[in-house]
């Protein structure tokens, strides 16, 4: 369950393999979900996923689309080298955020 941590071991790992931006944003929704994924039995037997969870997360669609349809047009705006520093930035603001808290 604490797969989701690896997100900044990840975006490391992503930017030493010197993917283009495009990539890098791909291969990680594309990682991410099928880890995701495969922890859906274990969330239903925790009873973390119920009807109700499904419901909710069913009228955040339309977000997750607009938020999609916004990365597609910010990426490719933001220079290599500053999409670099901003990922490390992040990753080492969720390092900070595991060790602190």
């Amino acid at each position: 369950m604490i797969g989701n941590a690896a997100g900044g071991v990840m975006a490391i790992y992503l930017l030493m393999k010197g993917l283009p931006k495009n990539e890098f944003v791909g291969t990680g929704a594309w990682f991410f979900m099928c880890v995701n994924l495969i922890k859906i039995p274990f969330y239903i037997s925790l009873g973390l996923i119920t009807v109700d969870s499904i419901t909710f997360n069913a009228w955040l669609i339309p977000t997750i689309l607009i938020g999609a349809v916004i990365g597609i047009k910010v990426v490719p705006l933001i220079p290599q080298k500053v999409f670099q520093t901003l990922i490390l930035g992040f990753a080492l603001i969720g390092a900070l955020r595991l060790i602190l808290v």
